[in-house]
């Protein structure tokens, strides 16, 4: 997929949302009130380690292009081991000032929380969701990939209509997602601005809200050691 979303354009005066269009709230995303940024997260040594016990692994899940999954590449679970996973946890209850995360439990779908995902160039692209608000309050990504694609990190968005308005970013109750909020069944790439891009950095973990519009910005990479390798989280709290 070679779209490449554009931002709001500075300096211009956009046409208003179109009367009767369905809406979502803007929230601009901004640094320690709803994302969060921490380099250098682990000890090199430590980071690298995580790394290359990802990589060693025998057994994975392929998406798209291999199956029929929405989600691209290839993942495996259980990728931090429990102290590696509660130093994240901890750190993440510090920013977001909560006292109790959980994993939500659904019959329906696999919350592929504390998950190693590898992805190519070839095998995916951007793809602006939010995580489902009955199973994600707040995420986080954590990169792995020495000497990466600055440009392929972590992008938020915002609505962008048929006339080129500038809408919102956030799903709020009752909705669940995308889908509910905005009564659709899907939309088309050419739908989204992007609004803020966070660089891909080894051993960065970011941590931001679930319910605002982001997605990975691109993938890059042709093997094994080459592409993009991350670890994503996803926790419930109290509201």
């Amino acid at each position: 997929m070679s779209f490449k979303h554009l931002k709001v354009p500075e300096g211009i005066a956009l046409p208003s949302v179109p009367s009767n269009s369905p809406e979502l709230r803007y929230e601009k995303p901004e640094l320690g009130s709803n994302y969060w940024v921490a380099d250098d997260f682990f000890k090199y040594e430590e980071a690298m380690a995580i790394r290359s016990s990802c990589l060693e692994r025998e057994v994975w899940k392929y998406g798209k292009p291999y199956t029929k999954e929405l989600w691209p590449g290839m993942r495996t679970p259980n990728a931090l081991n429990h102290k590696q996973l509660k130093k994240i946890e901890k750190y993440v209850k510090s920013v977001i000032k909560k006292n109790k995360l959980w994993v939500a439990d659904s019959n329906k779908v696999v919350v592929d929380t504390n998950t190693a995902i590898l992805v190519g160039a070839e095998e995916g692209a951007s793809r602006p969701h939010v995580d489902n608000r009955y199973l994600c309050r707040y995420a986080a990504v954590l990169y792995l990939t020495p000497n990466p694609i600055a440009s392929a990190g972590t992008s938020f968005y915002r609505l962008k209509y048929a006339n080129e308005a500038a809408g919102g970013n956030v799903v709020d109750p009752p909705f669940a997602n995308l889908v509910d909020a905005l009564n659709v069944t899907s939309l088309p790439y050419s739908a989204w601005y992007k609004d803020l891009d966070i660089e891909n950095r080894f051993n960065r973990l970011i941590v931001f809200k679930g319910n605002i519009v982001h997605s990975a910005s691109e993938y890059f990479g042709s093997d094994l050691d080459s592409k993009r390798l991350a670890i994503t989280f996803f926790w419930m709290c109290e509201d």
